[in-house]
């Protein structure tokens, strides 16, 4: 076992983090049939996290002790980061809002999604992910108008006592028609 492996409290939160983004991002690409404008999109979110992943002691012990001090202090950087605002642009194309949403592209080849309902203003699905980072929670979107999204990211990453809650808002709003530098989502 190695510093990748006692780095894993901080994939989750990115894993979890980079779900919400490609949730709202691929949502705004019309999300099982959203109503939105094709164009610039900018994603806003903010949130919180709560509980802190633990090392095993089996794996901090195989560490030096300069990697454990880093190893910590990226758990408790994970905590940070989930309670500082994030921006991300995204750039929708009209044919991916033709197309709808793609649940392959969400979460990862080890997440299951299951969607619990969907209409032309929300979407609420469920997400389970296996394997090395597991993680499962929940992801609401809607469509206020067709120039504004809105939603929420639920996750509890990890399994029991070495678990963390990771809450998220998602904001996004329409920016205009042309995309500028900004490469198509996807």
């Amino acid at each position: 076992m190695g510093w990748r492996e006692a780095s894993s409290g901080f994939r989750v939160f990115y894993c979890a983090a980079g779900l919400g983004f490609a949730v709202s991002g691929v949502g705004l690409a019309a999300g099982l049939a959203f109503d939105v404008k094709p164009g610039l999109w900018d994603i806003e979110t903010s949130g919180a996290a709560s509980g802190m992943p633990q090392i095993p002691s089996e794996m901090l012990e195989k560490l030096p002790p300069d990697q454990r001090v880093m190893a910590t202090a990226m758990l408790l950087a994970v905590i940070a980061q989930a309670s500082m605002p994030h921006s991300m642009q995204f750039c929708v194309t009209p044919e991916q809002v033709r197309q709808g949403l793609d649940l392959d592209r969400i979460g990862g080849k080890h997440c299951h999604r299951t969607v619990q309902s969907s209409s032309p203003t929300s979407l609420d699905m469920q997400v389970d992910c296996s394997g090395h980072d597991q993680m499962s929670g929940n992801v609401h979107l809607r469509v206020v108008d067709r120039a504004t999204v809105a939603g929420d990211v639920d996750f509890r990453a990890g399994v029991g006592a070495n678990s963390m809650l990771i809450r998220q808002t998602l904001h996004g709003k329409w920016l205009g028609a042309q995309c500028g530098d900004v490469a198509p989502f996807g």
